[in-house]
Parts: structure tokens; C-alpha cells; sequence
């Protein structure tokens, strides 16, 4: 009878643990992106799982991205039309809310001004004059990547690991790295993190290399080229902010992801 009843409770155990890694899923995919989910479910407990699942939400956003990209490709639009709607698809499923959190960050680094008056300009909801010169070059330089790939009709495969790749480093930096707050829904998604949210996100990232390697050959360049400035901006944004912060994270991606096609357009 014991062992029945630890039976039971094993299994209850596991289904409840599978419950909250599936909410953890689903709240990633409703607050990164605007991807409708079945079930909208909240469960404070499962917070900490938000941020590991973050790159499975690149991979979706990915397969759309190179899913439209791909139907736009056989509609014979005008390349500058097409060019633009390839170029929006990620901003838009993503709710822009990565493209915020890069304004905010040039905000408050081109500010130039000391750590605790860039801290207070980075939470400012305004926009400055600094972000919007930051919109319009990020804008020109991902229009002519876009543009560029697109003309020269290169293989579109690797869009979809290249918001996988952006949101591993960011989700790596912001369950690792010390905060800028320790209050507040980002505080939330560290506290009660663990040793294997990390390594989770590792194997993801791990595993989106090999398949890219498989699948794109030596054209994944881009994508360990995304890798390195991710890291890299992430080294350079912990040292201007002494902390990493959820629109801090959002820059990251935004810039990596960047890199990625610039260079993708330069091969």
C-alpha cells in the first residue's frame, strides 16, 4: 500500500512539475510575442521557467519568419515591398517589445552621463531624441541587410534560428547576471532560477548550432557572428550599467540579431 501511495505521488509530482513548465512556456510566449496561446494561464510559482523557455519562443517566431518570408517570395511583389514586410514580420510578433527595450538603452548610454542618471533615464518611459536617431539607423542598416538578402534570393532557412540564438544569450545574461533592480517582473523571473534553467538554455543553444550546422552548412556564419556580439553586448552593457535589466536584454537581442543579417547579407 506504501509503495502505491508513493507511486501516486511520484506521478503527481511530475505532473504537476510538466504543469508548471508548460505555464512558464505560455506566459514567455504571452508577455515576449503576440502569438495567440490556447489556455492564458498565470502562475507566479512558474516565473522562474519564463526566461529558459524564451529561445522556444525565437523558434516559433523563427519558423513564422521564415514561413511568410518564404509564401512573400513566391507573390512576385515589388523587392522594396517585400524587403519591408520580411523586415517587420519579427518586430511585429514580438510585440516591438524588444525594439522598446533597445530605445531605452540608447537613451540612456548616449546620454553619456553618470551611473545612477543613465539608471533613471533607462526606466524613463519617454522617448528621447537619442533613441529615436537609434530607431532610424537600426531601421536603415536591417532594411538594407533585408533588401540585400532578398535581391540576391539567398536561402531564407536561416531566419529561423537566428531569433533562437539572440534570446539564448539574453535569456543566459539575465538568469546569471546581477540585476539593476532587485524588485520588480524581472527580479521575479531570476528568484527561484536554478543551476538547470542555465544548462537548459545552454542545450538549446547548443542544439540550434548543430541543426544550423546540418541544415545551412558553412552559411551559419551569421549566426556565430550573432553569438559573439550578443556576448559582447551584453559584456558592454553590464559594464555601463554595473547590472542587466529586462530592456537591457531586449538590446542584446535586438543588435545581435542585427549582426546576423548584416552578415548574412554579406556572404
Amino acid at each position: 500500500m506504501k509503495d502505491l501511495k508513493d507511486a501516486a505521488y511520484s506521478q503527481h509530482e511530475r505532473e504537476t512539475h510538466f504543469m508548471k513548465l508548460l505555464q512558464g512556456f505560455i506566459m514567455s510566449i504571452g508577455m515576449f510575442s503576440i502569438i495567440p496561446v490556447p489556455i492564458k494561464s498565470w502562475n507566479d510559482k512558474s516565473l522562474p521557467i519564463v526566461l529558459p523557455t524564451l529561445p522556444l519562443v525565437g523558434a516559433i517566431i523563427g519558423a513564422i519568419w521564415y514561413g511568410l518570408s518564404y509564401l512573400l517570395s513566391l507573390l512576385f511583389l515589388p523587392l522594396m515591398l517585400e524587403s519591408v514586410v520580411v523586415l517587420f514580420i519579427p518586430l511585429v510578433l514580438s510585440g516591438c517589445i524588444h525594439l522598446d527595450g533597445y530605445m531605452d538603452t540608447a537613451d540612456a548610454v548616449l546620454s553619456r552621463r553618470d551611473l545612477e542618471e543613465k539608471k533613471r533615464i533607462l526606466k524613463d518611459p519617454h522617448t528621447g531624441a537619442f533613441a529615436v536617431i537609434a530607431l532610424i539607423i537600426l531601421l536603415l542598416f536591417q532594411f538594407s541587410a533585408v533588401y540585400t538578402i532578398t535581391d540576391a534570393q539567398k536561402g531564407l532557412l536561416i531566419f529561423i534560428f537566428i531569433p533562437i540564438i539572440s534570446r539564448c544569450i539574453a535569456g543566459i545574461a539575465g538568469l546569471n547576471l546581477k540585476l539593476i533592480s532587485e524588485t520588480g517582473i524581472n527580479a521575479s523571473f531570476k528568484n527561484g532560477s536554478k543551476t538547470g534553467h542555465t544548462i537548459f538554455t545552454c542545450i538549446v543553444l547548443l542544439i540550434c548550432c548543430t541543426a544550423a550546422w546540418f541544415i545551412l552548412g558553412l552559411s551559419m556564419l551569421p549566426l556565430l557572428v550573432e553569438a559573439v556580439i550578443g556576448v559582447i553586448a551584453v559584456w558592454y552593457l553590464y559594464k555601463q550599467f554595473k547590472g542587466i535589466s529586462g530592456d537591457l536584454c531586449g538590446c542584446v537581442i535586438t543588435v545581435s540579431e542585427l549582426s546576423a543579417l548584416i552578415c548574412f547579407a554579406l556572404l
